[in-house]
C-alpha cells in the first residue's frame, strides 16, 4: 500500500521542476519538498551550472531555516527527465550531513526512497557516534 504523504511529497518536489537546457546540460531537473516538524512545506530545486552547483534539497533546507526552522520531518527529492518521467532519488553525502548539522534532531527525519519506502536519515549515514 502506498503512503499517502510519500505520495503527496513526491508529487510537490516534481511539481516546482522547470527545468531547460543550458549551455548543453539540463538544469534545474531535481526538486524537493521538505516537511518540516512544524508540518510546513518547504520547496527547492537543484541548480547545477558547472562551478556554481547547489542541490534542491539545500534551496529546501535553506527555505526552511528562512523561516526560523530546522527540524525536518520528512523530505523527498526527484528527478524530472525531459519525457517528464519522475524519479525518487536519495540525497547525497553533502545533503545528508547538511541535514544532520542542521539540527541534532534531523538525524530521525524521513527520507522518501519510493511511493511506499523511507527510511530514516541516521540510516543512511556512515557509523558515527550518535
Amino acid at each position: 500500500m502506498n503512503d499517502f504523504l510519500n505520495q503527496t511529497l513526491i508529487r510537490e518536489a516534481a511539481s516546482v521542476i522547470k527545468s531547460k537546457r543550458v549551455k548543453g546540460n539540463l538544469f534545474a531537473d531535481v526538486g524537493c519538498a521538505l516537511l518540516s516538524r512544524n508540518n510546513q512545506l518547504y520547496y527547492g530545486v537543484c541548480v547545477d551550472c558547472g562551478s556554481n552547483t547547489f542541490c534542491a534539497e539545500t534551496a529546501a533546507i535553506a527555505a526552511m531555516i528562512t523561516n526560523g526552522e530546522y527540524e525536518i520531518k520528512r523530505i523527498a527529492a526527484v528527478w524530472k527527465n525531459e519525457a517528464g518521467s519522475v524519479s525518487v532519488i536519495p540525497p547525497s553525502g553533502n545533503c545528508r550531513q547538511l541535514m544532520r548539522e542542521t539540527d541534532e534532531s534531523n538525524l530521525e527525519a524521513e527520507i522518501v526512497l519510493d511511493a511506499d519506502k523511507k527510511i530514516i536519515l541516521k540510516d543512511l549515514l556512515p557509523y558515527y557516534d550518535w
